[in-house]
Parts: structure tokens; sequence; C-alpha cells
């Protein structure tokens, strides 16, 4: 056979591409062709549920719609606190979404309800390459593909009432977490009685600190336990009650840590039970730092405008050189009972609406951060956008077996370790071992 000449090779390589990509644009996963007049097919209707503003989300899904592809992606949005035991409630009867938007915390409880996306339909390096790291979570251990497909992130960011601090001389928030407490205990303050006026930070309690857990678990994995980790032969495993190379607990110095802010007898003491829920104490001026998502910043504008506050990244350990966050991860997952013919439009819709334009259009109408390398990459002259992209791309994560349960199981932790009845030691070796008992069961 004769050898093929330069040209040929180049020809070859070029037909070959456009190929691809002509298959892909009139597939519809990359934009580009337009079915013109009566050669229109029929549109398939999909719908997809999730706990997200409609106002937000079907706001950038109306302009897709128009776009004139083969399907039209309907959106309900369904209140949050219910969101989950509606969907299962739906499905049970037969009803139900396409698609759902979940989170980090409801994958391995509802794997079962989850149609996994082939390796063949999304290479696992296209996916590394095309999110940023936390991703990795939606990456199935026994490497068959992938549990949903990264949608939008909230990363844990805190919140700095600039007023307190301008009136106690403090120019700028802490960066770590030493200048933290002793930064928090100069905020607080108490009146004759002894009953906390105005706090530094909330922390310390899960009772009126919504997101509590989150806090925790983010200490627990900057301390270098990433609380659930992979074994040798590919199953997941709670690994809280582990120490580290030099034999100390990260758990538990990070319970310590924690529960110090309620300790009347710590010079950090500065939160308690009695006190308001964290995020109202904030929003009425009271609190110094809040630890809340970035999704609440127009709650707060919202029931304080004349509040002077700002944003920054969270604390880190000190002399640490590696920055670690923590972030709700949102993301597209496939319901396992639709239709095969169905189910490659709904593949299709995914793949055009995490693409590059579109996903920055759904992160600035949400404010939310994209999880897309290319976008994150960018730099950015937007002070908020530029201070959420960056926690995005430093935020670690866990795969909670069941959030309500973790949350119960992290509250006990702390609880019995502030009254004394277990050391925290204790604590947390029975926190992993209930932890265990809940992956357990999603493990069946």
């Amino acid at each position: 056979m004769n050898k093929l000449s330069s040209f040929q090779i180049i020809l070859t390589i070029f037909l070959g591409v456009i190929a691809l990509v002509a298959v892909l644009v009139f597939s519809g996963i990359l934009p580009g062709y337009k079915k013109q007049g009566g050669a229109k097919g029929p549109t398939i209707q999909i719908s997809l549920w999730g706990p997200l503003p409609e106002r937000q989300i079907g706001s950038v899904l109306s302009g897709v719609n128009k776009e004139n592809k083969p399907y039209n992606i309907n959106y309900t949005e369904i209140p949050a606190d219910s969101y989950e035991e509606t969907v299962v409630s739906a499905l049970a009867s037969g009803k139900g979404p396409d698609f759902w938007i979940i989170s980090q915390d409801m994958i391995l409880k509802n794997k079962d309800r989850i149609s996994t996306i082939p390796f063949l339909v999304y290479p696992e390096r296209n996916f590394r390459d095309n999110f940023v790291d936390i991703s990795s979570l939606l990456i199935e251990q026994k490497g068959e593909g992938l549990t949903g497909i990264p949608f939008l992130a909230d990363p844990l960011i805190m919140y700095w009432n600039k007023d307190l601090f301008s009136s106690a001389g403090v120019s700028q928030p802490p960066k770590d977490w030493n200048d933290f407490t002793e930064t928090g205990a100069m905020f607080t303050q108490k009146n004759e009685a002894g009953n906390i006026t105005q706090s530094g930070t909330a922390m310390g309690e899960l009772s009126n600190i919504k997101n509590g857990k989150d806090i925790l678990s983010m200490l627990i994995i900057q301390s270098g336990n990433p609380i659930m980790k992979v074994d040798s032969v590919n199953n997941l495993k709670i690994s809280l009650g582990d120490d580290d190379s030099s034999g100390n607990s990260p758990a538990v110095s990070s319970v310590k840590f924690f529960n110090s802010f309620s300790d009347p007898n710590k010079d950090a003491y500065s939160w308690n039970k009695a006190l308001p829920e964290a995020g109202d104490m904030f929003a009425k001026g009271s609190l110094a730092m809040y630890f809340g998502y970035a999704s609440e910043l127009p709650d707060i504008i919202e029931r304080n405008p004349h509040l002077n506050f700002d944003l920054a990244e969270v604390p880190q350990i000190k002399g640490d050189k590696t920055k670690t966050g923590f972030a709700k991860m949102y993301s597209f997952a496939i319901m396992k009972n639709i239709p095969q013919t169905k189910k490659q439009a709904v593949i299709n819709s995914i793949l055009f609406i995490t693409s590059n334009g579109v996903s920055k259009t759904f992160s600035q109408a949400t404010g939310m951060a994209s999880l897309r390398r290319d976008l994150l990459s960018k730099r950015t002259t937007d002070a908020y956008f530029g201070l959420v992209n960056k926690a995005v791309v430093m935020a670690k994560s866990w795969l909670e077996p069941d959030g309500t349960e973790v949350r119960r199981i992290f509250k006990e932790m702390v609880e019995s370790t502030a009254s004394g009845s277990l050391s925290a030691s204790s604590a947390v070796k029975l926190a992993n071992n209930r932890l265990d008992q809940e992956l357990r069961k999603v493990s069946r």
C-alpha cells in the first residue's frame, strides 16, 4: 500500500473533524444548527425540577428554549425544605421530572433513582478537564460513569460587619483561625446579667446556626480529614475517626475548636443557644462575622438595606499553604425511569445548558458560580464574582449519606462534647460509627 502524502493526511484529519462537528451540531450538543420552517420536527417536552428560584432558572431557560432545539425544557421550582420528599413521592406515583437538580448530600441517598451517564457519553478525562475539583464527587467509585453533570456551586463565605469592625479600629477581616478567634472576642459584648448582646461570631452550636453542619465539615476538611474516602477496593468509607500521620485526630481538634465559641469558660466565647438564629442576628447588625452561603446575599440586603457589610474568604489554618473552603454543589441528574428516546434529549439539553455561554448566564442570573474551569479561570473586575469564583475553585465537600441525619449526628457530637457526657474523642468515634451506619443504608 502506498504511503499517504502529508497533504492527504491533513485533508483526512480535516474532513474527520468537520464530520464530527457536524454530528455534534445537528444533534444539538453544539449550538449553531436551527431547523427551518417546515423542516422542524416534533419538539420533545422534558421536565426539570429543582429547589432554585424559578425567576432565576426559568428566565435563562426561556432563552434556551427559543434556540429552536428539538427539545423544550419546562422548569418547576419546589421549596427547598420539601424538595427531596416531593420528588420521591411524585416518582412513587409514576410522575416526577425527567431530570432534577441535586446537591451532594442527595446523591447517595437517591442513587437508585438516578441514571448513570456513561463515560462513553462524557469521557472522564474531558469531565476532569472541564470542571473544578469538587465536581469529582460526581464520578462513581466503581468507574461506571457520572451520577450527574455539574451545574452551579454555592460557596461558604464570611460576611463581616464593616461598621462594627471600623468602630473597633479593625481595618480588615481575619485571614486565619488564630486571628479569627482573637478578633471575635473583641466584638462580643454582654449586659449586666451576663447575657450576650453583641457577638463576634456564630459557632459552637447547631440548633441556631443553620450552616453549622457545613461550617464544622469545612473545619474538619481543612484540618486534613476528608470525612469520607475510597478504600483499596473502591468502596466509600467514613474516615471521621481517623488519625493523621502524627497520631492526632483532625476531627477531635476541629470539634474542640468549634465548641470553644460556645464555652463560657473560654476566651473565644461568643455564642449560645439562647441567641437568635445566626443569619437573623447578622442582619440585625449584632453579629460581627457570619458564615453563610453566597446565595444568602440578596436576603441579607432585603432584610436590612442599611447594613454596612462586606464579603471575605473563609479563614484558613495558619501556616497552611493549601487554601480550602466549602461549597454546596448543584448538578443535573437524570431519572432512571424515563424512556430511552427521551433520555437522549435530556442528555443533549444538559450538555447544552452546561456549555460555556449558557453556564455563564446561569451564574450571573443566580449569583452562584459556574463549575467550569474555563469560566472560573477568567479574570474579572467584579468584586462579588471575583471572590465567589475563587471560593469555588478552592472548595471541597463530601458525599453525605443523608443530609438530615448527618446534621443530627454532628449536633449530638458537638453537644455531647460540650456537656461533658463524652470526651471529644469518644464523641467523634460514636459519630463515625453512626455515619458508617448511614452509609451502609445507601450502599446496599
